[in-house]
């Protein structure tokens, strides 16, 4: 009887123990099968952020591309702007220049015409003088006025000059 008792209870012994086996693998598949799902899931995841996170870089470049494309461009229009401008300011100067080598021939020859009306003064007729004396008045006050205007836009020029170096960030 002990001996039945020991192989019933040796029997039930190995059951409950084979039992506890495959109720153990059965868990152990299970979780190992929810923990491939998660990983499966987090490998998803993190192909999915990935494939974001890269088109946010390509869109990054992309934009980055264009800025620099565009400082070219603009950098390229401020240089020939600027090239234009001087090309334009040496033709100016150059045309100053010659406005100014003819004013001084002009000058040069009223200065001889002045000259030799002032050496034939002593044997004028009177009405030459008064004409004389009429005349230089008239140019007199042309100068006058024509160094008026001149002055004149010369404050304009350096009022503009002071004016865009004020506003120039």
């Amino acid at each position: 009887m002990i001996k039945t008792a020991i192989q019933t209870f040796l029997a039930k012994f190995y059951e409950a123990v084979i039992i506890f086996l495959a109720a153990f693998l059965l868990l152990s598949l299970v979780g190992l099968g929810i923990q491939s799902w998660r990983v499966s899931a987090l490998k998803d995841d993190y192909a999915l952020l990935d494939s974001k996170y890269q088109t946010d870089i390509a869109k990054a470049e992309a934009l980055t591309e264009k800025a620099k494309a565009d400082a070219i461009t603009k950098e390229k229009q401020w240089s020939e702007k600027l090239l234009k401008a001087e090309i334009q300011h040496r033709e100016d100067i150059k045309q100053i220049i010659a406005d100014s080598n003819s004013a001084k021939s002009a000058i040069d020859r009223l200065s001889k015409q002045i000259d030799t009306a002032s050496s034939r003064m002593s044997t004028a007729t009177r009405e030459t003088i008064i004409e004389y004396a009429s005349a230089s008045g008239v140019v007199l006050e042309k100068c006058v006025n024509e160094y008026r205007a001149v002055a004149q836009r010369a404050d304009e020029h350096a009022a503009d000059a002071k004016r865009l170096n004020d506003a120039w960030p």
